[in-house]
């Protein structure tokens, strides 16, 4: 995508145009940047986290995170891409806070509207290059389609949690959040609990009540989900791999995976498939 702007990428999607590239489309890439799809009509289906979306939907993925259209009919809908660092630390904190692995939301006509009208305007600005104040206008835009997009996610997980005290649902938010950025570094309950000034008890158990699995559950899935992500999109030894999450046993690493997959790292790398044994979201 060489039509950045000031850490934006945005493009349409219509009959006659494409937001999509035929690489983007024909073959997996990882991306250090979040990225965003509004569709407005039309369906797209994403692999690796297996997700389909379809008419009024709006997507949101991490950085690092790997995808590979696997088709893409966006009828009308939006692209849009951006670059960490034009988010302030606040709504990147609410958005390492939130428990799914993607958000994906189902939005209603009025909220679809909404947003369409929003990011018409962004692209609007976005392709003025004589505009005054061009760059903040376009960060300030951004940001705010952002928060939206974050206002609905956390709406709709806070009705699904209301059930839970509010101290557990923090916790749980706290610890989704620094396992995002230390799973490789942090591979103990203690290790996160010591981070939070509470006990490895109060913290497993709390996590175990909210969403049903252990607190070492999600750290292996997080770190079996890189693992795969390596051995599938990558051409680096499986030594390496066990290296690059911070195994220095890689024998201990493929004992690991194997149990946790199903198979050895060599074997499911020459199988060529993601594992549906990892969970995309809490």
């Amino acid at each position: 995508m060489d039509d950045w702007l000031s850490g934006i990428y945005i493009k349409p999607a219509g009959k006659s145009k494409s937001a999509f590239s035929n690489y983007e489309i024909s073959q997996p890439h990882r991306h250090d940047f979040y990225y965003c799809v509004l569709l407005d009509k039309g369906k797209i289906e994403v692999d690796f986290k297996k997700v389909r979306l379809s008419d009024l939907t709006l997507f949101l993925s991490y950085p690092g995170q790997v995808h590979q259209i696997n088709s893409a009919k966006m009828e009308r809908g939006w692209f849009l891409a951006f670059d960490p660092s034009i988010l302030s630390e606040q709504l990147k904190h609410i958005l390492d806070q939130c428990l799914s692995e993607v958000i994906q939301i189902p939005l209603s006509p009025e909220q679809s509207a909404d947003f369409n009208s929003h990011i018409s305007y962004l692209y609007k600005v976005y392709n003025n290059s004589g505009q005054l104040f061009q760059q903040p206008v376009i960060h300030s835009l951004a940001t705010a389609f952002v928060y939206q997009i974050a206002s609905i996610y956390l709406t709709i997980e806070k009705f699904s949690l209301i059930k839970y005290p509010t101290r557990s649902i923090e916790i749980t938010k706290k610890f989704m959040q620094i396992l995002r950025h230390n799973y490789k570094a942090l591979k103990k309950p203690f290790e996160y609990a010591a981070k939070m000034n509470i006990t490895a008890t109060y913290l497993n158990d709390t996590i175990r009540t909210v969403t049903g699995f252990t607190v070492t559950y999600f750290i292996q899935q997080e770190l079996m989900r890189e693992a795969q992500r390596l051995l599938y999109y990558s051409d680096i030894s499986v030594k390496e791999v066990a290296y690059a999450l911070g195994y220095e046993d890689d024998k201990y690493f493929n004992r690991l995976f194997s149990k946790i997959i199903g198979v050895s790292p060599g074997v499911f790398r020459k199988n060529g498939e993601p594992s549906s044994h990892i969970s995309n979201s809490v």
